[in-house]
């Protein structure tokens, strides 16, 4: 019995080329199980085992790729295709090796957290670290150091660090960037410790500035009606969909806690890690990260150009 799986397109390149069809062994387990990827089921088991293994044509012939196959009572997944020379980085290895680092950059006490999608083609780690906060002087929020770290076998994420924090009164939680920091160049199965503390100290520097970056949306008035304005903006520019919006401004709207009732950027930024940490991070976690990313960066740019905030917080006329 064979497994087929569609190759990927151009975004991965040690995958084969596009519009061919390669198969893998089944070995006996009955059915096909077609790649996942605009799925969104997650768990936190990370340790499932993953293998490089050939890949043949349907009718036999030896592709000379190979797949990221799991192979366990769940049945068969076939991640990617790749190279002989890829080099496999299991998630295992990937935690090991950023705990390992974790250490050696002088941080301890942590809480990890695990979120693996789409049955295994993707995961993401956090370890936070509340012994190790800063303060946002304006209104004396705690912020909490938190490392986010992602690892996938179907290669839609490199090995990567983010810049995030976790606000301690309320639990929400911010990232800072999309893209993060490079852990790992191609076909490597083990990451470079040094590399992984050097990004840490690096983010270590970054966290501070934080404190610094968040007290400039505390200093920015923001009138209530204008804060929808700023959301319907996000919205037209592609931060944000029209539904995520609803979900923002309906924090905005009605906030939760008192020291949230305040009419400013740095408490519209707030509705929007409430809204995607606690709301949409338990539907679709792993795009509420990407949104919680995208939303913080075009709060922090608004809060740096004034004309920006200015535009943004007018409404959106229709033609």
């Amino acid at each position: 019995m064979f497994f087929e799986i569609p190759l990927a397109d151009s975004r991965c390149p040690d995958w084969g080329p596009a519009g061919h069809s390669l198969v893998a062994s089944a070995n006996g387990l009955k059915g096909t199980q077609p790649m996942a990827r605009n799925t969104n089921p997650h768990s936190a088991d990370f340790g499932f085992p993953v293998s490089l293994e050939p890949l043949h044509t349907q009718d036999g012939i030896n592709s000379g790729l190979f797949g990221t196959v799991r192979r366990d009572e769940t049945g068969i997944r076939v991640f990617s295709s790749a190279s002989e020379n890829y080099g496999l980085l299991l998630n295992s290895t990937f935690v090991e090796q950023i705990e390992e680092g974790i250490v050696k950059a002088g941080l301890s006490g942590f809480e990890r957290e695990a979120f693996v999608y789409d049955n295994g083609a993707r995961s993401e780690f956090r370890w936070t670290f509340k012994n190790r906060t800063i303060k946002v002087p304006q209104v004396g929020d705690d912020m909490a150091f938190r490392i986010t770290a992602r690892n996938s076998y179907d290669g839609t994420w490199k090995a990567s660090l983010l810049d995030s924090v976790m606000r301690l009164a309320c639990l929400n939680g911010a990232v800072r960037s999309e893209n993060g920091l490079l852990l790992s160049k191609k076909h490597t199965s083990r990451l470079d410790v040094s590399v992984i503390v050097a990004g840490l100290e690096t983010m270590l520097k970054r966290f501070d500035q934080w404190a610094l970056d968040l007290d400039l949306l505390v200093l920015q008035p923001v009138e209530q009606a204008k804060g929808s304005h700023i959301l319907s903006h996000a919205q037209e520019d592609g931060v944000i969909s029209g539904s995520v919006r609803d979900g923002i401004l309906g924090f905005w709207n009605a906030p939760r806690r008192q020291a949230d009732q305040d009419r400013t950027l740095y408490n519209l930024w707030n509705a929007g890690t409430e809204y995607t940490t606690h709301v949409l991070g338990r539907e679709r976690n792993q795009y509420s990260q990407t949104i919680n990313a995208r939303f913080t960066d075009y709060i922090l740019g608004l809060s740096r150009n004034e004309e920006l905030l200015r535009e943004a917080s007018m409404p959106i006329l229709n033609n």
